[in-house]
Formats: C-alpha cells, structure tokens, sequence
C-alpha cells in the first residue's frame, strides 16, 4: 500500500493491527480523510486490500485555484461569482451527467420532459407555442453558441421562460467561452468542458458546472449538487489542469483574433461557399447582445466548399493537426463535421 503522508500510514497501520481478521479495502478521499470500506457498500470481494495512493502534494490547492479561475472569468459587475459556486468534474459530459441525475430532485415530479434545444429563432417560436399549450418542462439544454455552425439562441427570451414557467435552464458555454460572452447572467446553469480552450494542451481532460447566484434556485442546486457530489478529478490532473489554464484569458483573446481575421480572409475567397462565423453572419446582432465589451466572436470557425475538389485539394495543402477536438494551443482542422451536423443546415 502505498501512502506518501507518514500518519495516513499510521493510521492504517492501526486500523490493520486492530482488523487482523476482517475482510476491508479502504478509501482515502481527496481530502486526506481515511476510511474503511463495508462490504455492503461493494458488491465485489474484498478478501484484498486494495491499493492506495494518495494524491501528491498540491492537487488541493490546485482545485481552489481553478474553481477561483472559472468564478472571476464567469464574474460581471451586476453578478459576482463565489469559488463555491464552482463545481468540477473529470470531463464535460460528466458535468452535463450531473445535472440530469439532480433534475427529477429540482423540479415537480409531474414534469418529465428535458428538452435539448438547438434550433433556430423560428424554433424558438415554436417552443413557445408548444409551451403556451401545456408542454411542461423540467429542463432546457443548449449551446452558446452552437458546435459547429454556430446557431444562436436569444438566452433571455429562454430565461423567462424558464422562470414563469419553473424548469431549469442550462447552458454549455464551451465554445463561447466566459472571456468572450456572458451566458451565467441568462441561465441557471453552466456547463463546460474544461478540456477545449480552458486547458488547450490537449493532455488533460476535466468539466465545469458553474451556477448563477442570482438564479431563483440557486441555494437548492448548490445544496442538491454538493450532497451528491465526489471529488473524482484525478489529482494529477488537477494539478496539469491549473497549470495549463493560467494563460486561459490570453489564449482565447489571441485565438479569437486570429479565427476573426481568417474568416474574412476565407469569405473573400471564391473557392468557399460559407464561412460559419458569429462575426458577419445572419445571427451576429445575438451574439452582440451577450459578448462581453472588447470581447472577440471566438475562437472555432466552420467553412463549406463550393466543390468537393477544392474540399480535397484545401483538405490535402492545409499543413496543420487535422483531428476531432477544439479548443487546443495549435491549429487544429476537423474533416467530416458535416456527417454529424448537415440536418441542421438550412
């Protein structure tokens, strides 16, 4: 067993001499608290001790630093943001997963429907109509902005309906980033996958659910979500995760800049049909209405071809990291999005 603090050691090591004969593993929490495991809380054999390590020197600290990183970045003058309002994840689906498990406990038991909305403003209307007919909510799911041809949805509009009408409202903000837009001031919840832009390294994985004080259900998130809540963000990776996002702001500025600057190279070329961008397309003015003053439009940009020989030919020159992510500290080029995404074109 292998424990790198001397008295977590000392107190297993009493715990053995007083246990010579019972079957037991045991659990070190993030925290450092030492406890044995029943058998009743595992079903499987527990005739072995199992090993453990404790997490290094740091990982602590590393945890507070992030959850202070993700508050002040998410922070506007009219709402400030607590480190506590700050919970983190192994991955970003893992956060999103989080919030669904809790939903039935946040909301009416008659509610059941979850929405995963996506859509345009005429779908917006629709939804409002379907709502003004009985659909009942308990939840609303969406992107801001979307992933990868950047349908935007007017976040308050959504809102109020979620307040006059009491279901969850929640946000992924992955690709607009809280350094380009404010979503937390329009929602109740923000998920985000720390593994994009946040960390940009492309060796750590890690999520976010951030909530918005100023949300009618705030107190009752925050307590559903921390009753259930363990600590299962591998240390290690806590610690690369505070590292890599140090320079988080100044990537995002940086990276914005240059996706701007190359969408209005590539709208000028006659090569490309569409070029997916909030700055200069039909929903710019929604953007605007949630981008932070001085802010960028972001850092993702999707383009169309207007022959499948300049796709190859674009495809085969282009002398970059061609692979399925975002968000990374080097040009990244992702083929095929359109296999995914082509029933959301218009």
């Amino acid at each position: 067993m292998l424990i790198t603090a001397r008295h977590h050691a000392k107190d297993l090591q009493r715990h053995l001499d007083e246990q010579l004969t019972r079957e037991f593993a045991f659990v070190v929490e993030f925290e450092g608290n030492i406890r044995p495991v029943e058998k009743s809380e595992n079903g499987s054999d527990l005739n072995e001790i199992s090993v453990v390590v404790y997490p290094p020197r740091g990982a602590k600290e590393a945890k507070v630093a992030i959850q202070q990183r993700i508050a002040d970045s998410f922070s506007t003058e009219d709402n400030k943001l607590k480190k506590s309002d700050v919970l983190l994840y192994p991955t970003g689906m893992s956060a999103i997963s989080h919030i669904h498990d809790i939903i039935s406990l946040y909301t009416t038991t008659t509610k059941k429907t979850i929405a995963i909305f996506g859509g345009t403003q005429y779908d917006l209307e629709t939804l409002e109509e379907e709502l003004a007919a009985g659909l009942e909510l308990c939840a609303l799911f969406t992107e801001f902005p979307g992933n990868p041809l950047f349908g935007f949805v007017d976040l308050e509009r959504i809102k109020r309906l979620s307040d006059e009408l009491f279901f969850l409202f929640v946000v992924d903000d992955t690709v607009g980033t809280s350094v380009n837009v404010d979503v937390i001031s329009h929602c109740d919840v923000v998920c985000t996958s720390l593994t994009k832009m946040f960390s940009g390294g492309c060796n750590v994985m890690g999520g976010s659910v951030t909530l918005n004080p100023k949300s009618r259900g705030h107190w009752d998130m925050k307590r559903l979500l921390k009753d259930r809540y363990a600590n299962t963000f591998f240390p290690l990776d806590m610690i690369v995760m505070e590292k890599n996002s140090a320079d988080f702001e100044e990537r995002v500025t940086e990276a914005s800049q240059n996706a701007e600057h190359l969408a209005d190279t590539l709208r000028k070329h006659s090569s490309f049909g569409q070029v997916h961008y909030p700055k200069g397309s039909p929903t710019q003015r929604l953007h605007e209405k949630y981008k932070r003053p001085g802010k960028g439009y972001g850092y993702l940009l999707s383009i169309r071809f207007n022959t499948p020989a300049a796709a190859i030919a674009f495809h085969d020159a282009l002398d970059v990291a061609k692979g399925p992510s975002l968000g990374t500290n080097f040009t990244l080029g992702c083929a095929y999005t359109l296999f995914a995404h082509f029933h959301e074109l218009e």
